[in-house]
């Protein structure tokens, strides 16, 4: 065993403990680069096309300058079926494999590049091999005992560039087949330095030793070919596009898709920075554990300067490829740097998520994919896992070298606040659910992220502290990769819930209580509702949030597996003397942790709470209980929302009971562990009571028969809401309640290190650990059970036009007050992208009716004539009575939209009513049916003629048909059939 450090040293320890996350990082730079490269390839394609986006936004109502995502949002989904119609005739997506192929493309061109990279590099009129210039063959055996006393096999390459005169070397290649390159000014420093030389030396070799080669020349490939394939053609259309404006008249202006696009680009850049920039240190670190003297580097002293220049040069730093030498001469001295978390590189991973997923969403939805929460959580898992692994990574490395020099533990609160800070700002440059202007509509929305940031980097800093703490093997690889495991799966929840519902929903206006209690109602129906749900707190702007929660099936599994995942090491206790994995731990012993009961006792009293409670609100409902008509609406709603208080209430009593009393370095998994203890207690008596209610009078509720009726097949009982929202309450009261406490107890003196082994009351037990691996197995089986069955549910979706309908049912489509030049535009682009079409139409169908009826006039078998040539007519206006389906209702001009929809309501009736009347052989209701398709005819003409006039006034040619005039022109409105005309 090595001994610990003497008085006054500091412990040095392996900086490649834990790995250095630069995979992870590495493969979000590939996400990254991939996303964007389709991004703006796409926007290459669109303005080949010469497409006509903007024209079918405006026609669906859109107004340019309203900056709300909501808006613009329910305008496009609220008429969804138009809009894709509209863009298939006049924005056609590109061919599929377009977009497909040119990612793909990219990563076969990198491919070739990476492939091409070391040849074009190790060419002859380059380079030349190491026996060329070595006749005596000494720098070669030198370079071998170097090679095989490090164990670096197979011998590399190893050629020389003559023309270079600097001290140096590089290494390149892959890392299975590198090539060392000495320059030429290296080989004439051999013998008058000799330990500059095997610095150098040894420098390149711990290259290879780290397996860093082929990740550095990967990236390089990558860059090259996105600066070729992707940024430059792009750059050439933006150009074009600014020309083609300019040209007109116009001033060039750099809209939000180019900022968005320039943001992305420097993003990549600095994500490849940091990938070239760390490999250096560490390489610098191994050469110096094999004997390599600092001091043979050409390393000049730093000079001091001040805190100005400081953070200049530590900006500066993030965009250069290679480390300053003063980076470098710190990290030798004090490898600390390489286990602090880096902030500014973890604002900008998360950026990554919330601007990569709405891109590939942009992409897929031009070729009708469903939009649904299964597509967002296939969408989610790969950058959410990447977020997840970076950040995991880094905080445990920070948390291990913090216990094994012995200096302060980070809270990763910090950390973890930067992340979603980077997710606030990729909000807003994606413009994804906060909306098109620069500022959202309710700014605090932002704060959000930060605050999840802040309790993820709290959760896994100190479950990396517990875990190290009870680690007993040779590794801490298996213990981290489970906690990156469990944080990925959150990460993945968040970003489904955030980006499909979370910033949208709080971002915009609640829904009114009148659409909710609609939504109530058909969530809960009642025959019989008594009361008016409309007037219950709460409802407008509670329950949809609760829905939300509710609405992510992984929700529930997740906060299971954050409060399991810690017991499961609090059950193994403390490893009793020096564990495997690090040695040097014995001099630096780390508190034990509590004991187990300090942490369980809590979460039972609390369980036995809410049991009681639940009981107690069973007996109290029941003597409200109405006829079985009636236990829906207001009735079944009431009852759920007290389950919910009964359940978060003793939860949250015993979260702060636990973070109060229990180990105070671990407040939030003690909160943590002792809520979802309570409020799975009192979910596992409510889900008994309720699946053999009517069985014990008493306490029934929703039945009046005894039988075994699960609650998870209620009807009229949200058993999966129950869930979700229980869990994931009693989860945010436990970070509230922790937090409260520490900021309560801050000011008592840190606890007092121990010097003697963990006691034996501390350690767990075989049969203990047994017992809470059963109990956690078991909860996190139903769990994941509910959330499976949820994710199914949720992946039978409705067709597009019945979605369309509720939504325009639930929300309606807004109807905001617009400028009279976007008034116009929206007018104009209603008509010209098809409505034009439309109204000739409808005026083309009343020409043939009037034809059919002209020759029933003629003949003097009129009805006999009529009926003959009648049924193609009908059908023709039945056609007419799905225009406002097929195309979008006519924004700006409320008083032409209502004529629109006349023309349609009348074409509808009319054509239904002529059906009837044909199979009957009904004369007078085949009358009265013409009569009304007459009337469509008659709000047809006056679409066209108000739509003519505004066109003219607004200095626009009017519309291609002759405005009508007089009584042809005039649109009825009234309930009753229009007055019969003379034709």
């Amino acid at each position: 065993m090595s001994a610990g450090p003497g008085p006054g040293e500091r412990l040095r320890i392996d900086e490649k403990v834990l790995g250095a996350g630069t995979g992870p990082r590495f493969a979000a730079l590939l996400l990254l680069m991939l996303t964007a490269g389709g991004s703006m390839i796409l926007e290459v394609f669109r303005v080949l096309a010469d497409g006509d986006v903007t024209g079918c936004a405006l026609a669906a109502g859109v107004d340019p300058a309203d900056g709300s995502y909501w808006n613009t949002s329910l305008s496009i989904s609220g008429q969804g079926i138009a809009f894709r119609s509209c863009l298939s005739l006049w924005a056609p997506a590109p061919p599929w494999w377009q977009l497909a192929g040119w990612p793909l493309l990219l990563m076969v061109m990198a491919g070739l590049l990476f492939a091409v990279l070391p040849r074009w590099k190790a060419r002859r009129s380059r380079v030349v091999p190491l026996e060329s210039v070595d006749t005596d063959g000494e720098v070669l055996d030198e370079l071998s005992r170097m090679c095989a006393e490090r164990g670096v096999t197979p011998l590399p390459r190893l050629v020389v560039d003559p023309a270079a005169a600097s001290v140096s070397a590089v290494v390149f290649g892959r890392t299975r087949r590198p090539v060392v390159c000495l320059h030429g000014g290296l080989l004439v420093v051999r013998n008058s330095d000799p330990k500059r030389f095997r610095a150098v030396l040894l420098h390149e070799l711990a290259h290879i030793a780290n397996r860093d080669v082929t990740l550095t020349y990967l990236t390089v490939a990558l860059w090259r070919v996105f600066l070729a394939l992707v940024l430059l053609p792009y750059v050439l259309c933006l150009a074009y596009v600014m020309y083609g404006v300019a040209a007109d008249g116009g001033v060039p202006r750099l809209d939000r898709a180019a900022a968005l696009s320039v943001v992305m680009v420097v993003l990549l850049y600095l994500a490849r920075s940091d990938t070239l920039r760390s490999r250096e240190i560490y390489a610098d670190l191994t050469a110096v554990g094999w004997g390599a003297d600092p001091h043979g580097w050409s390393v000049t002293d730093t000079p001091q300067h001040g805190a100005a220049r400081r953070a200049l040069d530590s900006f500066l730093e993030l965009w250069r490829t290679h480390p300053r030498w003063g980076l470098r001469q710190g990290a030798l001295a004090d490898p600390a740097p390489l286990f602090r978390v880096a902030v500014l590189p973890l604002f900008l991973l998360g950026t990554v998520p919330v601007m990569a997923v709405p891109q590939v969403l942009r992409q897929i939805g031009l070729y009708r994919v469903n939009f649904t929460n299964n597509l967002m959580v296939v969408l989610v898992v790969v950058p959410g896992a990447l977020v997840a692994g970076v950040i995991v990574i880094a905080l445990w490395r920070a948390v291990a070298y913090a216990l094994l020099t012995g200096s302060r533990v980070p809270s990763g609160a910090w950390a973890g606040a930067w992340l979603g800070a980077g997710m606030s700002v990729g909000l807003v440059l994606s413009g994804f659910g906060a909306g098109w202007a620069w500022s959202p509509a309710r700014p605090w929305v932002l704060l959000v992220p930060v605050t999840a940031g802040a309790a993820f980097g709290w959760w896994v800093t100190q479950c990396a502290r517990l875990w190290i703490g009870t680690s007993r093997g040779r590794t801490l690889r298996p213990a981290l990769a489970l906690c990156a495991a469990v944080a990925s799966l959150t990460m993945t929840a968040w970003l489904t819930w955030w980006l499909l519902a979370g910033a949208t929903n709080l971002n915009r206006d609640v829904p009114s209580a009148q659409m909710m209690a609609r939504s109530v109602l058909q969530w809960l129906p009642s025959a019989d509702p008594a009361g008016d749900l409309s007037k219950v707190p709460g409802i407008a702007t509670v329950l949809p949030q609760l829905n939300d929660i509710a609405d992510t099936p992984m929700g529930a599994l997740v906060i299971t597996l954050l409060w399991a995942l810690p017991l499961l090491a609090w059950a193994k206790g403390p490893a009793a003397g020096s564990p495997d994995w690090e040695p040097t731990r014995a001099a630096l012993r780390e508190e034990p942790v509590a004991s187990l009961r300090t942490v369980v006792r809590p979460g039972l009293a609390g369980g036995a709470l809410a049991c009681l409670a639940v009981v107690g609100i069973q007996a109290y409902v029941h003597t409200g209980q109405p006829v079985p008509e009636a236990r829906g609406g207001l009735y079944a709603l009431r009852y759920t929302a007290l389950l919910l208080l009964a359940l978060c209430l003793p939860a949250t009593l015993a979260a702060a009971a636990a973070a109060s009393t229990a180990d105070r370095r671990y407040r939030l998994l003690s909160g943590l562990i002792a809520g979802q203890t309570a409020a799975l207690s009192g979910l596992a008596a409510m889900t008994l009571l309720v699946s053999v209610d009517g069985c014990i009078t008493p306490l029934d509720v929703l039945s009046d028969s005894c039988a075994w009726r699960p609650a998870w097949r209620r009807p009229l009982f949200p058993f999966t809401f129950v869930l979700n929202n229980a869990l994931v309450l009693s989860a945010l009261a436990a970070v509230l309640t922790a937090l409260v406490t520490g900021v309560l107890h801050r000011r008592r003196p840190p606890d007092a290190r121990v010097t003697g082994p963990a006691d034996a009351r501390t350690r767990g037990t075989r049969a203990q650990l047994l017992v809470v691996g059963l109990l956690c197995a078991a909860a996190v089986a139903a769990t994941a059970t509910d959330g499976a069955v949820r994710r199914y549910q949720l992946g039978l979706t409705t067709d597009a036009l019945t979605h369309q309908r509720n939504l325009v049912q639930n929300w309606g489509l807004p109807d905001p007050r617009l400028s009279e030049a976007t008034r116009l535009r929206q007018i104009r682009a209603w008509y010209r992208l098809q409505g034009d079409d439309l109204i000739d139409a409808a005026i083309l169908y009343d020409h043939r009716l009037t034809a059919a009826l002209r020759a029933a006039q003629a003949d003097e078998d009129r009805w006999g004539t009529l009926y003959r040539q009648i049924p193609s007519v009908c059908r023709d206006w039945e056609t007419a009575a799905w225009f406002e389906a097929i195309w979008f209702r006519v924004p700006a001009e409320p008083s032409v939209r209502a004529d629109w929809h006349q023309m349609v309501t009348w074409a509808d009736t009319g054509s239904r009513r002529c059906a009837q009347a044909l199979d009957a052989r009904d004369n007078k209701v085949l009358a009265s049916a013409l009569h009304q398709l007459r009337a469509a005819a008659y709000c047809a003409e006056s679409v066209n003629a108000r739509i003519d006039g505004m066109l003219r006034e607004g200095g626009y040619r009017g519309t291609s048909r002759p405005a009508a005039t007089g009584s042809t022109a005039v649109c009825h409105h009234t309930g009753q059939d229009p007055a019969p005309d003379s034709s």
